[in-house]
């Protein structure tokens, strides 16, 4: 459906949602630029079965978000055509009531909007998803962007979601605030967010390059504030960026002699990497010829001084029963869902 002549016929004072979606089409974008000012709430999603008859510019939608100062949660899912070589790159939208962002495409169209929107200190819920970005891109432009973001107001709320992807190669970086509960009249002083931080590389990403990805993303907010992390990708670096870790999910990890051990040879030898670790979830680990030996291992040093730490292993995983008993007598709670396609390292429980 052609809705540009119903936005022509109608002036929309006190329209405050909008939402267009599917299969329909604009053949002139200017008339919902000067029909609507007072718009809360913005969802434009444009799949691909029909085509455009005009594809939005940049500037067609950052105009329509300056018309409509007042917007609070946005949503564009959809193709554009970047034109920010004839605007002024210093020129910026202000967003000063945004609560929720969402904003989904190719890279050359998402980001020209993203780098001219004014956002507030404070954003409820924040997605950006980048499509065809090579991670080259992504390492260049994301950090930059959470730390821009963060920069703003370390407190951010909910959840900052930001993502790339090109052919086989995918980045995911995920953020979110662990509401503090405090007990007693007297809380305390420090308020501090504590944060949750979710960091995913595909396979075919250079293992040198992802860590140091990781590293700097968790960098970005104070060490002491991140306390629940997951990744599929875990260095003895990003471990001591992050001393007060509560929670670590780690997924696909290489289980091998050493793991989660500090340099026998080094430094901190004899140290906890995790001092304050409660949980650590394992999810498909590949164990290798040492099968649960190294989680043994460290969860006999993690509780050698009577501190309470619980395991949690799941996906394609397998304990026999002897090694359930050695980390149930360890740990202080032992989760463990069994793979449904199970394969012994040892043979003996088939």
């Amino acid at each position: 459906m052609d809705v540009s002549d119903f936005f022509a016929r109608h002036h929309f004072p006190k329209l405050r949602y909008l939402y267009l979606f599917n299969n329909f089409r604009i053949s002139c974008w200017d008339h919902l630029n000067s029909h609507t000012t007072a718009l809360t709430e913005l969802f434009l999603d444009q799949n691909n079965t029909t085509p455009l008859s005009a594809v939005p510019t940049t500037s067609q939608i950052l105009s329509l978000l300056a018309s409509n100062p007042n917007i609070r949660s946005l949503t564009l899912q959809w193709l554009t055509v970047s034109d920010d070589s004839g605007n002024d790159s210093t020129s910026l939208v202000p967003l000063c009531h945004l609560k929720r962002l969402c904003l989904v495409g190719e890279f050359r169209e998402v980001f020209p909007i993203v780098h001219r929107l004014e956002l507030p200190q404070r954003i409820d819920n924040a997605r950006i998803e980048f499509h065809e970005c090579e991670f080259e891109e992504a390492d260049e432009i994301i950090g930059p962007y959470i730390q821009d973001y963060l920069r703003r107001d370390p407190r951010f709320k909910d959840r900052l979601e930001i993502s790339a992807s090109s052919g086989s190669h995918s980045t995911s970086i995920n953020a979110s605030v662990v509401e503090v509960e405090h007990h007693g009249p007297n809380p305390p002083q420090d308020d501090t967010p504590r944060a949750t931080f979710e960091i995913e590389l595909s396979d075919h990403v250079p293992t040198d390059v992802g860590e140091g990805l990781g590293i700097r993303v968790l960098a970005l907010l104070p060490p002491e504030s991140v306390v629940s992390f997951k990744t599929n990708l875990m260095t003895e670096e990003e471990a001591i960026v992050v001393p007060n870790l509560k929670t670590l999910h780690l997924v696909n990890p290489i289980v091998s002699s050493g793991f989660l051990l500090l340099d026998p040879g080094g430094p901190n030898a004899g140290r906890k990497l995790l001092p304050h670790l409660e949980w650590l979830e394992l999810e498909s680990p590949d164990l290798g010829l040492d099968d649960w030996d190294p989680v043994i291992t460290y969860l006999t040093h993690q509780t050698s001084d009577g501190q309470s730490v619980s395991l949690k292993a799941f996906g394609e995983v397998h304990m026999c029963p002897e090694v359930v008993e050695e980390i149930e007598d360890l740990v202080e709670e032992l989760t463990y869902t069994p793979s449904t396609e199970p394969s012994c390292f040892s043979g003996d429980c088939f």
